[in-house]
């Protein structure tokens, strides 16, 4: 897996995704992310360094799935979203921010290369940027069209073993699955934060 989730983040070997919800309160995960996803995840039985997790305040019950498959290819993606920190890309920093987030999980049935790894988190994020245009959010600091949120996070899985993809960029066929599905569930689960 590939991501930059508070627990489990950067390139490692994991066996579960796990995407959090917390109260919009509760000071102990906002102030020690990686500490407080460590506890859920011995609470939940799981051995944390297997463990890649992100947190939310969005109502993980809205999350979205969507596929895309052709022949022996396929990318699955799960998303959740809020959007009460919405940022453009370049906006002035914050250092208060309020709950909302699109969180992204991405699986694919192909090995990738690390670089693919990293081409395919660009492909995600390129779809969540998408997504949240077409949606017509604009950022909270500057009103402008937001491109995000200031604490997205995306995680992209994929299996060990069999011969890697080099490439999954937007000319392959890898990428144009994992750019629908990601699109798609990211489109559902921010009109679903609309409602």
């Amino acid at each position: 897996m590939l991501s930059w989730a508070p627990l489990g983040g950067g390139m490692r070997r994991a066996g579960t995704i796990l995407n959090h919800q917390v109260l919009l309160d509760d000071r102990t995960a906002v102030e020690h992310p990686r500490q407080y996803l460590f506890q859920m995840a011995k609470l939940l039985r799981l051995n944390p360094r297997t463990v890649v997790a992100m947190m939310t305040g969005a109502d993980v019950r809205k999350a979205c799935y969507a596929g895309a498959r052709r022949g022996d290819w396929a990318a699955g993606t799960w998303c959740t979203a809020g959007c009460s920190n919405a940022l453009r890309i370049g906006d002035p920093a914050t250092a208060g921010m309020g709950p909302g987030t699109i969180n992204l999980a991405v699986v694919i049935n192909q090995p990738l290369s690390p670089a693919a790894m990293a081409e395919a988190l660009a492909m995600a994020g390129e779809a969540r940027t998408a997504a949240v245009l077409a949606a017509g959010i604009l950022s909270t600091r500057t009103r402008r069209p937001a491109t995000g949120t200031g604490t997205d996070c995306i995680v992209v899985a994929s299996p060990l073993r069999g011969p890697a993809q080099q490439y999954c960029g937007k000319h392959t066929l890898l990428g144009e699955l994992i750019g629908k599905a990601a699109l798609r569930s990211c489109s559902r689960a921010l009109r679903a934060f609309q409602r």
